[in-house]
C-alpha cells in the first residue's frame, strides 16, 4: 500500500451535511478531502426536499442562499381532498412572510439534488471536488490523527489508498460506515407496520402551483400527497400502502400508482406518467448517545434518523455541520479540545427534541382522520401540535459551554440564534447584519456611542474577528437583540450568540475568543 496522503479532515459522504461542512472548513482555510461512496451524483428523487428558514439562514452566511431560492418554490398553497372533491385551499405565504430580523419565512421546496448541486459547485469555488466512487474501508486513530484506508472504484477492485488526517466526519448517512466502525451504537427503532411508496414522475392535469394532499380515514394525509418539483418539471408522488392477505406490498410501479390514485382521488383529467425514481420508504427512528469518538465525529443522518414529517432531517444535518466547521477549524489553529466536546453538548439535545417532535407530528398526519388540517396548520405556522418549532429559528444552546452573559445589558442571551436587521456601520454605509457575519470570522458588535464602540479600539486586532459598531436609525437591531442602552454582543461564525455584555474587559474578551480558537 502507498504511503499515505495527509489532510486535516477527511469527511465522508457528500450529501448536503458532508458539502456544507467541506464548504465550512474550506472557507475557513482548512485542507479538507470529500468522498462519495457512489459512482454518480444523484439527479432524482424525493428525499429532503424541504428546506426550512433556518437551513436558509446558513445558506446565506455560505453565499447559496439566492441560488437555492431561484431553484425552489416557497410557501406552496396546499389544496387538500376527500376523494374527488377539493375541501380546503390554503396559502401560507402571507403567514411566513419576512420580518426584519427573519429574512426567510416558510418552507422552500427543493429536490435535495439540487441542494447538492449548488453546494458542489461552492465548494468548487474553494478548490475542493468530491472524490467519487470512494468509500471508507476502515481507520485507525491515535491522539495526533486518523489513518483512514479508502478504496477509489470499489466496485472495480481498484488498489487502497491510506489517507492521514487529523479528523475525520462521518456524514455518510443511516448505514454509516464510520459510525459502525466507531462503534456507536445506534438506538431506537424501525417502525415496521408503516410503508409508503414514494415516487418521481410527469404528471398532466394539474398545475405545479400547489402541493396537493388527501386526507383518509386509515392513512392522514398519508393517503395521497403530490409535490411539484418544478426543476425537474416532475412531481414527487407519497403513499401510505398495507400488505395484501399473502403479505406481499404492491410494488411502485405505474399500475400501482395509478391504481392509488383512481382508488383514493378518483380525478379522471389527472393523469400519471412512467416513474424516473421509486422506493419503498418505512420510517426510522433512532439516534446515537455520543457524536464523538476522539478524533472522529458523526453529523447529520449517521447520527439521527427522524420521521420525514416535519421535513427535519436535512435541516437538522445541515445545521450540526455549520456547528462542527468552525470548531474543527479553530481546533486546527490550537483551539483548547473542549472546544470540539461542546459540539455534541449543543447539538445531541437538538438532536433528541427533533426526534421526539417530528415522531409525534408523524402521528398527527399519519394516523388517521384530520391529518390534512396537521399539515396545513404546520406549514401556516412551521409549529406542530408537539410546540416544536419547525423553522429551526428558535434553536438555541443557552446555558451551554461556551455561552457567556457577563451582565444583563441585552434581552437576547448567549447562544440564541443571532438575528439579521437592516442598520448601518459605524460610518453611516447601510447594511444587515447578516452581511456582517457571513464568512468564517466571528463578528462583534458594538451598540451606542460610548462605552461600547470605544471599547472596539481597545481590543488586539485579532484575524478570526470582525469589528463593526452598529447604527440603528430605524432600530430594529435593538429590538432584535433586546438593548436599550450600550452594548457588545459577539456572534460566533455559525450564527449563534456567544457573549453579551454592556461594558467591556479587553482582557476577559480575549480569553474568552482564545478558548474560541478566535486568536490566532
Amino acid at each position: 500500500m502507498s504511503t499515505a496522503r495527509t489532510t486535516d479532515v477527511l469527511v465522508v459522504g457528500a450529501g448536503p451535511v458532508g458539502l456544507t461542512l467541506a464548504i465550512g472548513l474550506a472557507r475557513a482555510g482548512v485542507d479538507c478531502r470529500i468522498i462519495e461512496r457512489d459512482p454518480a451524483f444523484r439527479d432524482r428523487g424525493v428525499r429532503g426536499k424541504g428546506v426550512n428558514p433556518r437551513t436558509l439562514e446558513v445558506f446565506d452566511d455560505l453565499g447559496v442562499a439566492d441560488e437555492i431560492l431561484a431553484r425552489g418554490d416557497l410557501n406552496l398553497k396546499i389544496r387538500s381532498y376527500r376523494g374527488d372533491r377539493l375541501r380546503h385551499e390554503v396559502d401560507p405565504a402571507p403567514a411566513n412572510a419576512p420580518t426584519p430580523d427573519r429574512p426567510y419565512g416558510g418552507l422552500l421546496m427543493l429536490a435535495q439534488h439540487h441542494t447538492e448541486a449548488v453546494l458542489r459547485d461552492r465548494l468548487a469555488d474553494h478548490g475542493v471536488t468530491v472524490e467519487l466512487d470512494t468509500g471508507l474501508v476502515d481507520y485507525t486513530q491515535d491522539g495526533d490523527g486518523v489513518l483512514a484506508t479508502v478504496r477509489h472504484g470499489e466496485r472495480t477492485g481498484a488498489a487502497p489508498e491510506r489517507i492521514a488526517a487529523r479528523y475525520l466526519v462521518g456524514c455518510d448517512g443511516g448505514r454509516s460506515t464510520v459510525r459502525k466502525l466507531a462503534g456507536i451504537p445506534f438506538l431506537g427503532e424501525t417502525w415496521e407496520e408503516e410503508r409508503f411508496l414514494m415516487a418521481t414522475m410527469r404528471l398532466d392535469g394539474f398545475a405545479p402551483d400547489a402541493l396537493h394532499v388527501w386526507d383518509d380515514p386509515r392513512f392522514g394525509v398519508g393517503a395521497l400527497v403530490l409535490v411539484p418539483l418544478r426543476q425537474d418539471d416532475t412531481w414527487a408522488v407519497h403513499a401510505s400502502v398495507t400488505p395484501d392477505g399473502n403479505g406481499r406490498l404492491p410494488a411502485p410501479t405505474l399500475d400501482t400508482f395509478r391504481q392509488l390514485f383512481a382508488e383514493r382521488a378518483g380525478l379522471p383529467d389527472v393523469r400519471l406518467h412512467e416513474p424516473t425514481w421509486s422506493t419503498v420508504w418505512r420510517p426510522t427512528v433512532r439516534m446515537v448517545e455520543r457524536y464523538r469518538d476522539g478524533r472522529v465525529f458523526l453529523a447529520g443522518d449517521s447520527a439521527h434518523c427522524h420521521s420525514a414529517a416535519g421535513g427535519q432531517g436535512m435541516n437538522t444535518g445541515i445545521q450540526d455541520a455549520h456547528n462542527l466547521g468552525w470548531k474543527l477549524a479553530a481546533a486546527l489553529r490550537g483551539a483548547p479540545d473542549p472546544l470540539l466536546d461542546s459540539y455534541q453538548a449543543e447539538r445531541l439535545p437538538v438532536a433528541r427534541a427533533v426526534l421526539a417532535a417530528s415522531s409525534a407530528q408523524h402521528r398527527a398526519l399519519f394516523s388517521g382522520d384530520g391529518g390534512a388540517r396537521a399539515l396545513t396548520d404546520q406549514l401556516l405556522s412551521l409549529a406542530n401540535s408537539a410546540g416544536a418549532d419547525l423553522t429551526g429559528l428558535s434553536v438555541h444552546y443557552r446555558g451551554g459551554p461556551l455561552g457567556r452573559d457577563l451582565d444583563d445589558a441585552t434581552g437576547i442571551r448567549a447562544g440564541d440564534r443571532a438575528p439579521d436587521a437592516p442598520c448601518a456601520t459605524a460610518d453611516g454605509t447601510p447594511t444587515r447584519l447578516f452581511d456582517l457575519f457571513r464568512g468564517p470570522h466571528a463578528t462583534l458588535l458594538a451598540f451606542g456611542e460610548h462605552p461600547a464602540l470605544s471599547a472596539l479600539s481597545a481590543l488586539p486586532d485579532l484575524p478570526g474577528v470582525r469589528r463593526a459598531g452598529v447604527l440603528d436609525p430605524d432600530g430594529h437591531a435593538r429590538r432584535a437583540y433586546g438593548i436599550d442602552g450600550d452594548a457588545v454582543v459577539l456572534v460566533r461564525p455559525d450564527g449563534h450568540v456567544g457573549l453579551t455584555a454592556g461594558a467591556v474587559d479587553p482582557a476577559a474578551f480575549t480569553a474568552y475568543l482564545r478558548d474560541l480558537g478566535l486568536t490566532g
